[in-house]
């Protein structure tokens, strides 16, 4: 029989389970370029963290809890955690620069560039100055500051509250001229949401947006590119993201919102599927989509839009370059499900350093693919549910089911050395399971172990899913249902 068609693909829960419920969790999508290739998509492993540096006092005390933000100017680092301002070093170290304002959502920085020398803090709504030459640190605008950015050397603070922008001197973070505001007059729902995505302006209300840019005016530099309308608003502010000219957020407008866009030029379109679309309407009503927060990060050849839910704890994962929704989660063995992801942003710094910080932890992390665990060394749980097998509503006589893997990575020793694969299956479209089966999947230099589970009954509609708790990269390249050779062959 050919391969099992779907089982290699993303997360696309549905209202009807017996419909899709398939889950993709931990997992990335990827494309297999080499021609002549039998297999043309697998799923490779999310990337893990590795415990980096503490925000902890020299007695090792915890002195400040929650990553919130963080940027790389080129020759140093910055991060913001809890009420701390944060400068962490190549070698491990960390100095804690300044105390500042802390709220619920996450920080934004912002760089002048080596002219002007200083990094803009939002954070609690008020706004900082570091200047890098002296280190100090100082409180330029309180409650006037919830988002900043920087365009052609000027610094931009978007008071979410009034919708107020404000720009700074040239070169000059410390000087704020009141008169250098703009407000929205194109459309009624006033800005809640910036980012600059150069030489543009990204400015968004509830239900549209605007695109502005630096028309070198006088006295006020900043204008509107004349004709723009963005038919789309934004939902949670703090969702949106700009990686290489391309810009996404959780969008809204006067006839709904919780979906997810995408900019093309200056035009936007939707990327999130009819079945996100049904997860996020469902998170709206049982818990809050506002909060939503996302960052960006690029890996591996691939760019990735995190989109966390901290409310609905759940967090999405779209793959930018395959176009693919998966998702992500730091698995709860209390409560036995997924937690929201606990990365709460992204640093590319000191050349070959992928570091984030987690939302309830004062650690700075390093992320990494070849990494298996979290960053507090506890376990990935790893998941992929396939779609419904289903013939007309006729019973299917299931003897086999094996997954295509890379086998014989197993780790010298500890957890890992021996992995194994555990499988659950459903007789009825995903609503209820049978009991765990496990497979090994090769110590290391067993490269010839194949993954496979017989006897697995006569369902009218029946779900595999495979879950993963080892340290292991564990790569699925394919799956075969009742696959004739492959048993004459074992």
């Amino acid at each position: 029989m050919p391969s099992y068609q779907g089982f290699i693909g993303g997360s696309s829960p549905s209202l009807s389970a017996i419909a899709t419920s398939e889950r993709t969790v931990n997992f990335y999508v990827e494309q297999i370029g080499t021609e002549g290739r039998q297999h043309k998509t697998a799923l490779y492993p999310t990337p893990g963290q590795q415990a980096w540096i503490t925000a902890a006092n020299s007695l090792g005390v915890l002195v400040d809890v929650g990553g919130r933000g963080g940027i790389w100017t080129g020759s140093r680092a910055f991060t913001v955690v809890g009420g701390g301002y944060y400068e962490p070093f190549a070698d491990a170290t960390l100095t804690r620069r300044a105390s500042c304002s802390q709220d619920a959502n996450v920080a934004q920085l912002a760089y002048n560039g080596p002219t002007g020398g200083q990094v803009a803090v939002a954070t609690g709504g008020n706004l900082y100055i570091h200047t890098l030459s002296s280190n100090a640190f100082a409180q330029v605008l309180t409650g006037e500051a919830h988002q900043v950015g920087m365009l052609d050397e000027y610094f931009l603070a978007l008071n979410q509250t009034t919708g107020k922008l404000r720009l700074s001197n040239l070169n000059d973070g410390l000087t704020w001229d009141v008169a250098q505001f703009a407000l929205r007059s194109a459309q009624p729902d006033p800005w809640v949401a910036m980012a600059v995505n150069a030489p543009d302006i990204w400015l968004l209300g509830a239900n549209t947006g605007d695109v502005w840019y630096d028309a070198g005016t006088s006295p006020f530099p900043l204008a509107a590119r004349a004709g723009l309308n963005i038919p789309y608003g934004i939902i949670a502010p703090f969702s949106l993201q700009f990686s290489g000219g391309q810009g996404f957020w959780l969008a809204s407008n006067k006839d709904g919102g919780g979906l997810v866009v995408m900019t093309q030029g200056y035009g936007v379109k939707p990327i999130s599927t009819l079945e996100l679309d049904t997860a996020i309407a469902g998170y709206q009503r049982t818990a809050s989509i506002t909060d939503a927060e996302a960052f960006l990060f690029q890996m591996v050849g691939h760019t990735f839009y995190v989109l966390r839910f901290p409310s609905a704890n759940a967090t999405w994962l779209y793959d930018l370059t395959m176009g693919k929704w998966t998702e992500l989660g730091t698995w709860n063995s209390t409560t036995g499900s997924y937690d929201v992801w606990h990365p709460r942003f992204h640093l590319y710094a000191f050349g070959s350093k992928h570091i984030t910080g987690e939302s309830a932890t004062g650690t700075l992390s390093l992320m990494d693919v070849t990494t298996g665990t979290e960053a507090d060394g506890s376990a990935i749980r790893r998941l992929r549910r396939g779609p419904v097998l289903v013939n007309d509503l006729q019973r299917l006589s299931i003897s086999r089911f094996e997954i295509a893997i890379e086998a014989g990575l197993g780790l010298q020793s500890g957890q890992g050395s021996d992995p194994v694969v555990m499988g659950h299956f459903s007789s009825d479209g995903g609503k209820t399971w049978g009991p765990e089966r496990t497979c090994g999947i090769g110590r290391i230099g067993q490269y010839t172990k194949r993954c496979f589970w017989n006897r697995l009954g006569s369902p009218r509609l029946w779900v595999p899913e495979v879950v993963i708790t080892d340290p292991v990269p564990l790569r699925i390249l394919d799956a075969y249902v009742n696959n004739a050779a492959a048993e004459q062959a074992a």
